[in-house]
């Protein structure tokens, strides 16, 4: 069992699994051997944890849905970003002709909360640089969502419907991508 702690400026512990690894944000103050009995006393909680974050399938450290080696985040990130790039370069044209909607302007950002975003009365959006980490049809569910947005701005069934016309999973990729 893989165990990461970490001491911080914080009042209480903290406990999450990621990719297998359980996380512990412990303050500072905190003696080793308090850590190792929460451990230990919340065997069923961490085995929940860790259930989670499997059936989540996360991406972590992913490119287009594959494990990638590298030796930063900062080079992770600039690997994403070029990638990415060469992959939105063919599926926006690709979507733009199928959709009849064309974007004026897109650019991958970092988000925190969303995979993208359209501003449709400039026709610009935004691509979250994370989506990277993702396989390329969940991609492809993004650029098309943003498109569509374009046409029809609230997620109501013309909405689902239009997106459904170009992708018939597109359902289900959706709720992958919330995962």
């Amino acid at each position: 069992m893989d165990i990461e702690i970490n001491r911080k400026k914080i009042r209480s512990l903290r406990l999450r699994v990621e990719d297998g690894i359980i996380k512990i944000s412990a303050p500072r103050s905190m003696s080793d051997r308090a850590i190792k009995d929460f451990i230990e006393n919340n065997d069923e909680v961490i085995e929940r944890l860790k259930r989670e974050d499997k059936r989540r399938g996360r991406y972590k450290n992913h490119l287009f849905g594959q494990k990638v080696n590298f030796t930063s985040e900062e080079e992770l990130e600039k690997i994403y970003r070029r990638e990415l790039q060469k992959v939105l370069d063919e599926i926006f044209p690709r979507y733009e002709a199928l959709t009849g909607l064309s974007a004026k302007s897109y650019e991958i950002r970092k988000m925190k909360m969303r995979w993208g975003t359209c501003y449709p009365q400039r026709g610009d959006i935004k691509i979250n640089l994370y989506l990277a980490a993702r396989p390329l049809e969940q991609i492809e569910a993004v650029v098309l969502h943003e498109l569509v947005h374009l046409k029809f701005f609230h997620h109501d069934k013309n909405f689902i419907n239009e997106c459904k016309k170009y992708m018939e999973n597109y359902e289900e990729i959706e709720r992958e991508l919330k995962t």
